[in-house]
């Protein structure tokens, strides 16, 4: 079967096979067929060969070998033994060759060589003139030198005699033997036949007839790109190919036709490729030539897609499952120097770090003074660049092997900050090691910053208290960049730890009036200013600045992830919520792109905030517990109380009782009550105890709240309104004047801008009177409410407003106010809305209430029947109440079990939680 994009080259040869009868053949004696290795030469001459006893034409051929091109005479010995000879004449011209060899190896002498061509030649010539012969020799390029004489000598010879010579031949870098070479291949008398690599379409047809048509249609383009047309490379491809897959998948087969054509090729051309293959670089590049160790006489220039196979290209190997197949072929040693050279090249270049550092990764000992140095700069760089993985693997070979203190514990403090992007627990086994680095004084304020962080993330607040005061008596105020670093932590410091008091200030307190040093230290902590802006002064101007720092800020570091989780607050605290979302999904992204966990899990528990506050609660949850996932409980650190309180109270929300129990028995750091974080916590714990009928636990964490706060000086509603809260309990406990108290003066202390901190204290303000002030006050709460977006709490709001109004005996307004309470608490995802309790109740309902329970998927009415049935009340007793008749209370019951799915009173009070 002739092999695809063949048949007219076989028919150029065959056609040759009838110049054998003419008396003159103007193309000359010798038909040298050349290409790539692998491109097929071996199987055209083969099936050449089998036209040739078609035809009663004589074949004597021989294939040459690497192996034996120094074995003088091996080639001719091949075509003797193919020639037709009796025992007489073979063993004579055995006897012939035995003597050539050794006349060959004794004497250098041209005269002797020359004689010694001519007898063999001459015996050759005597059999193929015999009749009509075609003498081949497949890999010519690798014959021995006499053999080459003997052709030549046989080829001068046969002009005009039905003799024709076949060579194939693959291009070369230089010839074996130059002069003899050049002499058999005299352009008068040779017919070159080239075979080129296949095209695309003959790509496609070796495919389709090894696979199948569509499978080859599929593979056919990138099989060609991987392959470059090499037929052998190409019927690897079709061995390797894995059904069901829509692209080509080189495997073993592949790798081992790879480094069979390079071991065809020249040497030269195999060092070429494994030096391409461990540098990446092109082939033309500076470090080759240096790499490859040629000798002055050889251009690299010679090595091409003709001469390699296909395989290498001027901009390096054709494709990536070249290299790795090359790679595969190379002992673990053979890369390991080639890498460590290439290493040393890049370094005395001054190529950057990264680029030097990508090849120590893969020595087995970068035990110079430089290396250690080169991979930290690498390190940092790649975190710098956002490639977290990457930095860790430069980090940790630089750990392995470096020997100088000073520098082990900046790479130590470098690994720890990109453990720590990851899993914040990751960072905790360096930690150790940098303290002590930190107080042998071989690291200052740069390198120890992000270090002293993690220990604050992880409540080690009194070593990391202690490092600031070491690093505060080393202080150098001549140097404006350590004392701005210092500065910073200690601002970070007491923004996380704001009742912890870090002494020895005073040699910082002096850089701090350097006009550099300031601007650097407003800079790094702008976070912290636009949150307290929003916090302290209610500044609606920060959300502004806070969307330009957002805007030019990026998660490359500890202070400016901060900064931006900063930013993100101060715009829920001033409840622009939509700018809050928006930026939490942008930050998102970069982070999610970087594979920075840490940032990705800390903004998951803002936008879970975010959510909360817009009374999608559903969502919420999702996100935090999204948040959760990300990050271990330990990985966490004191800051696990932020998605755990968002956590606790959307379940409150929702009445997802068991779930909550089990988000409060989550271990968490005692730290974290020393933190803002511990606040949310405890404020969340309040929550749910006051809804689960626990009012004095919710009073006693609401009160600490207070306490912290004030101590803290961080007494502000928008971050905790524990004086509203507090209120809440001390009426469930019956203490209505002194709940009335601390309502109002948490009303007197708002600020204009707390609009949904006023709606929510007016509500409980509420609970305290009766008739209509109350209404009053909750008509103010709903306005309110509504005005900043505050959902869940404008759903109990109009719950309580429609209470109200049913209480004075306003029924069409109340309905009204009721429906619209249903249908927000539909949306919300609220499952059971219920009228504040008055003073004195300490459970979530009792069973002596008025009838004000609103369940979603209940119209008002079926609210108000569902909600009297479940007090023992008889159909005719809510007929009378409601103005209806008994037939229409029974239709409505009916109609309440079946959307329940209860089946009698009982039930139905269970359901909406009543007499528990």
């Amino acid at each position: 079967m002739t092999p695809v994009e063949r048949a007219r080259h076989l028919d150029i040869l065959t056609d040759r096979l009838g110049d054998l009868h003419r008396p003159v053949d103007p193309s000359g004696p010798v038909t040298v067929l050349t290409g790539p290795v692998g491109t097929g030469k071996t199987t055209l001459l083969q099936e050449f060969a089998r036209r040739c006893v078609v035809a009663g034409v004589d074949f004597l051929g021989a294939s040459a070998s690497r192996s034996e091109r120094t074995v003088p005479l091996e080639v001719i010995r091949q075509l003797f033994r193919r020639a037709t000879l009796d025992a007489a004449a073979r063993e004579r011209i055995g006897r012939l060759l035995d003597r050539a060899v050794l006349r060959w190896a004794e004497s250098a002498d041209e005269e002797v060589h020359a004689a010694l061509a001519a007898a063999v030649g001459g015996e050759l010539l005597e059999i193929a003139t015999r009749a009509p012969t075609v003498v081949a020799v497949d890999d010519v390029h690798h014959a021995d030198g006499p053999s080459l004489r003997c052709l030549d000598y046989l080829a001068r010879r046969v002009t005009g005699l039905p003799v024709l010579i076949v060579l194939g031949e693959s291009p070369r870098t230089r010839p074996w033997h130059r002069t003899v070479h050049a002499e058999l291949l005299h352009p008068a008398r040779v017919h070159r036949v080239r075979l080129p690599l296949l095209s695309p379409e003959g790509t496609y047809r070796v495919l389709a007839d090894r696979l199948s048509v569509p499978v080859a249609r599929s593979i056919a383009d990138e099989a060609h790109r991987i392959s470059g047309g090499n037929p052998l490379l190409v019927h690897a491809l079709a061995d390797d190919h894995s059904p069901g897959h829509d692209r080509p998948t080189p495997g073993e087969a592949f790798r081992e036709a790879v480094l069979s054509c390079l071991y065809r090729c020249e040497h030269l051309v195999l060092k070429t490729a494994r030096v391409l293959a461990v540098t990446e670089e092109p082939l033309h590049g500076p470090l080759l030539p240096h790499l490859v160790d040629l000798p002055s006489e050889l251009n690299l220039r010679a090595v091409d897609a003709s001469t390699s196979a296909g395989l290498i290209s001027a901009s390096g190997l054709r494709h990536p499952a070249v290299g790795q197949a090359v790679l595969d072929g190379m002992t673990m040693e053979e890369r390991g120097r080639l890498h460590r050279a290439t290493a040393e090249l890049l370094h005395d270049d001054g190529a950057p770090p990264v680029r030097v550092a990508a090849h120590l990764l893969r020595t087995d000992e970068p035990d110079a003074p430089w290396m250690a140095q080169t991979l930290l700069d690498a390190g940092e760089q790649a975190l710098a660049d956002g490639d977290v993985d990457r930095a860790r693997s430069f980090l940790r070979q630089a750990n392995r092997r470096c020997e100088d203190e000073c520098l082990r514990a900046r790479i130590r403090s470098a690994l720890a900050r990109a453990d720590w992007r990851l899993d914040p627990q990751a960072a905790v086994p360096h930690l150790l090691g940098v303290a002590t680095a930190i107080r042998a004084g071989h690291l200052g304020s740069r390198q120890a910053a992000g270090p002293i962080q993690y220990l604050l993330w992880h409540g080690q607040i009194d070593r990391a208290v202690e490092l600031i005061q070491h690093l505060g008596k080393r202080a150098d105020s001549d140097d404006p960049g350590s004392a701005a670093e210092l500065i910073v932590t200690r601002g970070w410091m007491a923004t996380l730890y704001p009742g912890v008091p870090v002494g020895g200030a005073g040699a910082t307190r002096e850089a701090a009036r350097d006009p550099l040093t300031l601007a650097r230290v407003k800079h790094r902590l702008r976070g912290v200013t636009l949150l307290g802006a929003v916090l302290e002064r209610g500044d609606a101007g920060a959300v502004d600045d806070a969307e330009r720092a957002l805007a030019t800020l990026a998660l490359d570091d500890e202070p400016n992830m901060w900064n931006a989780v900063c930013a993100v607050l101060a715009m829920i605290y001033a409840d622009r919520l939509d700018l809050a979302g928006d930026w939490c999904d942008r930050l998102d992204g970069v982070a999610s792109a970087r594979r920075h966990h840490t940032p990705r899990a800390l903004l998951a528990a803002a936008a879970a905030t975010v959510a909360g506050r817009r009374g999608d609660l559903p969502r919420a949850r999702e996100l935090a517990e999204a948040a959760l996932h990300r990050l271990s409980p330990k990985g966490w650190g004191v800051v696990i109380g932020a998605p755990l309180a968002v956590r606790l109270r959307t379940l409150t929300c929702l009445e997802e009782w068991d779930e909550a129990a089990d988000c409060l028995r989550t271990p968490v750091p005692p730290a974290l009550f020393e933190t803002p974080f511990g606040l949310h916590y405890l404020h969340a714990r309040g929550l749910h105890a006051l809804a689960t009928g626990s009012p004095e636990a919710a009073l006693a964490d609401f009160q600490l709240c207070g306490q912290l706060m004030t101590s803290w000086r961080l007494d502000l509603a928008p971050l905790v309104p524990w004086r509203t809260d507090t209120a809440r309990a001390l009426l469930r406990l019956g203490r209505r004047h002194q709940a009335e108290k601390v309502i109002r003066e948490e009303l007197d202390r708002l600020r204009p801008s707390h609009v949904r901190y006023r709606g929510t204290a007016l509500r409980v303000l509420a609970t305290v009177h009766e008739g209509p002030e109350r209404i009053r006050h909750l008509r103010t709460a709903v306005r309110l409410l509504r005005q900043c977006g505050a959902r869940v709490e404008l759903a109990h709001a109009l719950t309580d407003l429609g209470h109200a109004q049913q209480q004075a005996g306003d029924l069409r307004q109340a309905r009204s106010t009721s429906r619209a309470a249903r249908v927000l608490a539909e949306e919300c995802g609220i499952p059971v809305l219920r009228p504040t309790p008055p003073p004195g109740r300490t459970g979530p309902a009792e069973p002596g209430g008025e009838p004000g329970v609103l369940l979603t998927g209940l119209s008002d009415a079926e609210s108000q029947v569902a909600s009297l049935a479940a007090q023992g009340h008889t159909n005719r007793e809510i007929a009378e109440q409601m103005f209806l008749t008994v037939s229409a209370i029974e239709q409505r019951l009916t109609r309440i079990y079946r959307k329940l799915d209860v089946n009698s009173r009982s039930e139905l009070a269970a359901r909406l939680r009543l007499g528990h």
